[in-house]
């Protein structure tokens, strides 16, 4: 490896990565495979020195992480107890739980159930007092985002008064703005397997926000509480809901609105009208829990 020292790959890790990184990524990709098993040494020294500035990544052979040591002191008395970020969610939802800003609430729903009119009626409700982002898969196309917005009982100005962006990974690249309202339809699984990595993609939003909020759509399987990737979504989640068809549950919520009265494991029933974005015949539902 001519003319490339350990100083030279140390600087680079400090001071470009941003994430995760493999290793034939160091320099911005100008190392000759021929120098592949030097430059594996040198990172093995670099995450083990007295002052690492690396770690590897899991069981990803050749990924590493910078170590981050930019973290400073954090004056938390200096700010106002209490503040509430002013969103407005369906089902009068506020009279139940708390919305700090900085937090994200999950929709979690079941195939059909209402996660999308769910989300979508949110943005309406927000739309002409916070800024409102939504990234969207964009799953059923333009037209069928036009058709579901149109149905609801609150009339969208022209032009909209929220941002739609086409997003389908990595959402957190995306979350930029402070004092937004960002909605999330939906994180998946990538490649539509590994599950595990929805929580972790909920963890990197959330990182994100800037005195902002999102509310975000999962998929779950029918009949049961918790998202596909488990209990790792629900470890980001200020506010946790279940929709399954006809149901609406608080799953978790980590403030009440009511210190007296916790929501936990409230729930609603409810019919829709028109293209499944107006929630109407809104009962509490005082029967068995699903699982």
């Amino acid at each position: 490896m001519p003319k490339v020292t350990p100083y030279d790959i140390e600087l680079w890790i400090k001071s470009i990565p941003t994430g995760d990184f493999h290793y034939k990524e160091v320099l911005d990709g100008n190392i000759d495979s021929e120098y592949y098993g030097n430059l594996r040494r040198i990172m093995h020294d670099l995450c083990h020195a007295a002052n690492p500035v690396c770690e590897t990544v899991g069981r990803r052979d050749g990924y590493y992480r910078p170590i981050e040591n930019g973290a400073l002191p954090v004056d938390w008395q200096n700010v106002k107890a209490k503040q509430d970020f002013p969103l407005i969610l369906p089902f009068d939802l506020r009279k139940h739980v708390f919305i700090y800003p900085n937090t994200a609430s999950v929709v979690a729903g079941s195939k059909s159930s209402g996660k999308t009119g769910f989300l979508y009626r949110t943005i309406a409700l927000n739309m002409l007092k916070i800024n409102t982002i939504l990234l969207s898969n964009m799953e059923g196309g333009k037209e069928q985002m036009h058709d579901r917005f149109c149905a609801m009982d609150i009339e969208i100005p022209t032009p909209a008064p929220f941002t739609v962006l086409h997003v389908t990974d990595n959402f957190h690249d995306y979350i930029k703005k402070p004092n937004t309202l960002y909605v999330i339809d939906y994180i998946d699984a990538p490649e539509g397997c590994d599950f595990y990595l929805i929580g972790a993609a909920v963890t990197k939003v959330r990182k994100k926000l800037n005195n902002s909020v999102v509310v975000i759509g999962l998929q779950k399987p029918s009949g049961r509480d918790i998202a596909f990737g488990g209990e790792g979504t629900l470890k980001d989640a200020t506010l946790y809901l279940a929709l399954n068809s006809g149901k609406l549950k608080i799953v978790d919520a980590k403030v009440p609105a009511d210190r007296k009265t916790h929501p936990k494991n409230m729930q609603w029933t409810f019919t829709y009208d028109d293209e499944g974005t107006r929630f109407s015949n809104i009962q509490p539902f005082y029967g068995s829990e699903e699982r």
